[in-house]
C-alpha cells in the first residue's frame, strides 16, 4: 500500500451543496405559519432563505415583529423541524461517492453549516455520512445566526482549518467565508446560490454538477486512495 500524502483540507457548506433541505423547510414553514396565523412565504423566498439563519428569515415574516412571539415561532419550527423536518432532506446524487474518495484518500473532511450542529449531525449520520466527516460545525439552536466567516475564525484560531484548503459552498456566504480565511472558494450551482452570487462573492470556481466538482477534486488532491473510508472515525 502507497504511503499516504500529506491531507488536504476540504470544507463543505451542508443546505444546497450535500444535501436538498427545500422539502423539510417548506414543510415546517407551513406548520409554523398556520400555528400562528402567518402568511406563508413563496417558494421563492424560501429559496432565499436556504443558508442564511432561521431566527432572521422568520423575523421577515409580518406578524413577528415582536420579539417573545418570533421566539416562540422559531421553538415551534425548530420542534416540527425535530420531528420531521430532519428526515426530509435528499442527498444530491453522487455525494456519497465523492465523499468516501475524499475519505480513502486521508483528507481532512468537515462540515460548516449554517443550520444548528445538533440538525445537521442527524441528518449527516442519516445518511451514513457522520463517519466520514472529521467534524461537524454549525449554528445554536436558539443563539443569533453566527456567519460563517466567524465560525472558520474560531476553527483557525483552534488550528482546526488552514490556508491553503478548499471550501465548497452554494452561497455567496460560503464565498466570502472562504476568501476571508484564504481558503479556495468553490462554488456549486446545483444549490440555492445564483452563479452572478457566486462569482460576485470571489468564487474561484463554478460547477455544475457533482461529478464535475468530483473530477476537479481529484485533479486538486491527486493522491493515493490510502485509508479504508471509515478507519480514522471508528
Amino acid at each position: 500500500m502507497a504511503s499516504p500524502e500529506a491531507p488536504g483540507l476540504v470544507c463543505f457548506d451542508l443546505d444546497g451543496t450535500l444535501v436538498d433541505p427545500l422539502l423539510g423547510v417548506r414543510n415546517c414553514v407551513r406548520k409554523t405559519c398556520a400555528a400562528f396565523g402567518l402568511e406563508r412565504p413563496s417558494d421563492a423566498v424560501l429559496r432565499g432563505w436556504i443558508g442564511l439563519g432561521m431566527r432572521e428569515a422568520l423575523a421577515t415574516l409580518e406578524g413577528l415583529q415582536d420579539p417573545a412571539r418570533l421566539e416562540a415561532a422559531l421553538e415551534f419550527y425548530w420542534e416540527r423541524y425535530r420531528e420531521d423536518g430532519v428526515f426530509e432532506h435528499e442527498l444530491y446524487p453522487g455525494v456519497f461517492h465523492l465523499l468516501h474518495r475524499l475519505k480513502r484518500q486521508g483528507h481532512r473532511l468537515y462540515v460548516v453549516s449554517a443550520k444548528p450542529t445538533l440538525f445537521a449531525r442527524r441528518i449527516a449520520y442519516q445518511f451514513d455520512l457522520n463517519l466520514i466527516f472529521d467534524d461537524i460545525f454549525g449554528s445554536s439552536l436558539k443563539g443569533r445566526w453566527q456567519p460563517k466567516t466567524e465560525v472558520l475564525a474560531g476553527l483557525a484560531e483552534r488550528g482546526t482549518i488552514w490556508r491553503g484548503g478548499v471550501f465548497v459552498g452554494d452561497r455567496g456566504v460560503d464565498m466570502a467565508a472562504a476568501r476571508d480565511h484564504r481558503l479556495e472558494a468553490v462554488g456549486v450551482a446545483w444549490g440555492y446560490g445564483t452563479r452572478e452570487e457566486l462569482r460576485e462573492a470571489g468564487a474561484e470556481r463554478i460547477f455544475d454538477a457533482v461529478p464535475d466538482l468530483d473530477a476537479w477534486l481529484q485533479i486538486r488532491f491527486p493522491g493515493a486512495e490510502a485509508f479504508d473510508a471509515f478507519s480514522r472515525s471508528e
